[in-house]
């Protein structure tokens, strides 16, 4: 059984508990816990599109 199985099409959150009123889930449970995206490399840039390096040029350090 997929947690989308639980889902009755009445989602509403409750705003004192968190739970929704339908299926009994988080909203963490429901849509997932969002996950930062992993750092970048600070010593490596990333070139200007061409399109704006066009207009603006290529940039500087």
């Amino acid at each position: 059984m997929s947690s989308d199985d639980l889902c009755v099409g009445i989602c509403m959150i409750d705003p004192d508990t968190g739970v929704c009123e339908g299926c009994g889930r988080t909203s963490d449970e429901i849509f997932g816990i969002p996950t930062p995206p992993p750092p970048s490399e600070p010593d490596k840039t990333v070139p200007l599109p061409a399109n704006v390096q066009a207009e603006v040029g290529a940039g500087s350090d």
